[in-house]
């Protein structure tokens, strides 16, 4: 535990570095600022940094740019940007651990206190002036959007931080499986493996089940030649 809270800690001084200039703007979109309740809107040419919150509406788009790099938020999405970085596999497994520890269940009366701890004020701030299952939606569509700017491993830890702040999100199957689909594309098959076993709890249509079967199956497939 003291190994990930220097861990957070040094995340949070990369995270408070990072800057990030909007280039270009299109419909609304607003940000939640650090410890903010308040959403408000975004405007061409300012700063914005890594504890930002970004959501964009119906019409939304924005362009970012950090160190001669750039991201495009599409419309009726959300991101946090301290997801938009490269990390290392061995990252990703560490912030996917850390994620299985804080969904550890716990007895009553500490799961109640831990919800307020880890999620309470963030999502009474997120969701002020959005309904919970809008966000989590638009935190998906964001994490997809950094999976295709080249950001795979960051995506696969936005998805996760999002079933777990949002966990009605977690009923949308083919969004989970498409990030099942790049924890395969990373070789990391147990996670994968994972990930598919618990999908099988879920309502499931024929179509979702038989292509979690074959997933499962290749998977499997794999562990035998290796």
């Amino acid at each position: 535990m003291k190994k990930f809270a220097i861990i957070f800690l040094l995340f949070t001084g990369v995270l408070l570095a990072q800057e990030f200039k909007v280039e270009k703007i299109s419909g609304e979109v607003k940000v939640l600022r650090g410890s903010s309740e308040e959403w408000v809107n975004v405007a061409l040419g300012e700063t914005l940094i890594g504890t930002d919150l970004i959501v964009t509406d119906e019409n939304g788009f924005i362009q970012l740019s950090k160190e001669g790099s750039r991201f495009i938020l599409q419309r009726n999405s959300a991101l946090g940007l301290n997801h938009i970085k490269n990390i290392s596999i061995n990252d990703l497994l560490l912030a996917l651990a850390m994620e299985e520890i804080r969904n550890v269940p716990k007895n009553e009366n500490r799961e109640s206190s831990r919800n307020t701890a880890v999620y309470g004020t963030e999502e009474k701030s997120e969701t002020s002036t959005l309904p919970t299952n809008d966000l989590g939606i638009k935190r998906l569509n964001g994490a997809k959007q950094l999976a295709e700017s080249g950001y795979k491993e960051s995506s696969i830890i936005a998805a996760k931080e999002t079933y777990r702040k949002y966990p009605q999100t977690k009923s949308r199957i083919n969004d989970r499986l498409y990030f099942t689909r790049l924890l395969i594309g990373l070789n990391l098959n147990q996670e994968a493996m994972d990930e598919l076993a618990d999908l099988q709890k879920q309502e499931l249509t024929e179509d979702q089940k038989i292509q979690i079967d074959k997933l499962m199956d290749n998977l499997k497939l794999d562990s035998v030649s290796n």
